[in-house]
């Protein structure tokens, strides 16, 4: 039997990968090989395809595996290495409503192997174009900037419960604790009395974990003032200690997203001429959107259309009828990566609110049409990815005058 293509499966786990070669019968080349994800394993699994190469005259392995999280990452890199690898990055859904439609009733690695190489056989996908490394750079960092949000989204609010109880008239009055010179003050201050008998001459500059915050003259009358007024409270719960140290972990988080931020806006800036990204001149999106919605697109030339770029951010609708009787509500299918999404959902918002913006219009034309306004953030959303994928597939920067 000779063959000049092998389809080369490959389960991943965390520890090790089992591996299936078949040939374009269906014929299983060895039996099912466990290796370790080490140098080992790798020249393990080069031995095992060399002689391939030569019992079989093999000149190209199609080769696929499903991705898992971070497992993969490593063997990918090194399967792109090999210039005998067609490399083919599977989403889990694909492999797993294939062998369920194989009705398979076991699950092991080896089925799952052998599924893979099986699917490779029938299917023949297209070998995965891979982003830079910049562009996924990019990814992980936004990934953890949202990250930080939430977390200092959840400080702030338990920072209100905590304030509400022994100070209300200042959690009142400054109602975005997401302010720095408010959150250090409460690093010193988290009372009235504590306020009353402050020193601001003295504490008017303070070092907050190795940064420095200025309190303004303004603020620090307006504080006094208020302080000097408070209704004293006849139960006196101790919770001093608990909103300094909220203030001054949100205080941290802050430093840390701002820190991150110049960082990120250092992958797209030309340090020459000082380019931002060119989806950055949409009005709406900031540097952190346009370097994220960047970063997923990468190279556009690997979409063939605009509608393959709405698949792949997950807001391609779905449709399901049959006959006269089923006809489902349709959502968005949401495939894609959630924080994207996020992104774009608050650009989109962003948008609604700037008089002759090109999302602006279309928004109001379709809410005129009797459509609900989520209906219609979800199509704006839809309309502002073919928008950016037309932007990038003709170098060309964003005009108001699209749409019109």
């Amino acid at each position: 039997m000779k063959t000049a293509i092998g389809y080369f499966g490959i389960d991943v786990a965390k520890t090790f990968h089992v591996v299936c070669v078949k040939d374009a019968h269906k014929r299983s080349l060895i039996p099912s090989l466990k290796i370790n994800d080490d140098e080992q394993g790798y020249e393990q699994l080069r031995h095992c395809l060399d002689t391939l190469k030569d019992k079989y005259r093999i000149h190209l392995f199609v080769t696929g595996l499903e991705a898992t999280g971070p497992y993969h990452r490593k063997l990918v890199e090194v399967l792109r290495q090999w210039s005998d690898i067609a490399l083919t990055v599977l989403n889990p859904l694909q492999t797993a409503h294939y062998l369920k439609s194989d009705l398979r009733r076991a699950s092991t690695d080896k089925i799952s192997a052998e599924g893979i190489a099986q699917y490779l056989v029938e299917k023949k996908p297209a070998s995965t174009q891979f982003v830079s490394e910049a562009c996924d750079t990019v990814k992980h960092i936004v990934r953890h900037l949202n990250g930080l949000s939430k977390q200092k989204t959840a400080a702030i609010n338990r920072l209100h419960d905590q304030l509400v109880q022994i100070w209300p008239e200042f959690e009142r009055t400054y109602r975005n604790l997401n302010t720095k010179q408010v959150l250090a003050l409460l690093t010193v201050a988290q009372t009235p009395t504590q306020a009353n008998a402050l020193d601001f001459d003295a504490h008017k500059h303070l070092t907050i974990g190795g940064n420095q915050y200025t309190l303004r003259s303004d603020f620090i009358t307006a504080v006094q003032e208020l302080a000097r007024s408070s209704q004293p409270r006849y139960v006196k719960l101790a919770l001093e200690p608990i909103i300094k140290s909220l203030a001054e972990e949100i205080l941290f988080i802050l430093s840390q997203i701002d820190q991150i931020t110049t960082v990120l806006q250092g992958f797209f800036t030309d340090p020459d001429n000082n380019d931002k990204p060119l989806l950055s001149t949409i009005n709406g999106v900031g540097d952190v959107s346009a370097a994220l919605f960047t970063a997923t697109i990468g190279d556009v030339n690997r979409f063939r259309s605009g509608s393959q770029v709405v698949a792949y951010f997950g807001v391609n609708p779905g449709v399901k009828t049959s006959g006269d009787t089923v006809h489902c509500k349709g959502y968005i299918q949401k495939r894609g990566n959630s924080i994207v999404r996020y992104y774009l959902f608050n650009c989109v918002l962003a948008m609604i609110r700037l008089k002759n913006h090109p999302i602006q219009r279309f928004y109001q034309h379709l809410v005129n049409r009797g459509k609900t306004k989520m209906v219609a953030l979800t199509a704006c959303m839809h309309k502002l990815v073919l928008i950016m994928y037309a932007m990038l597939k003709n170098n060309t920067p964003f005009s108001m005058n699209y749409a019109r």
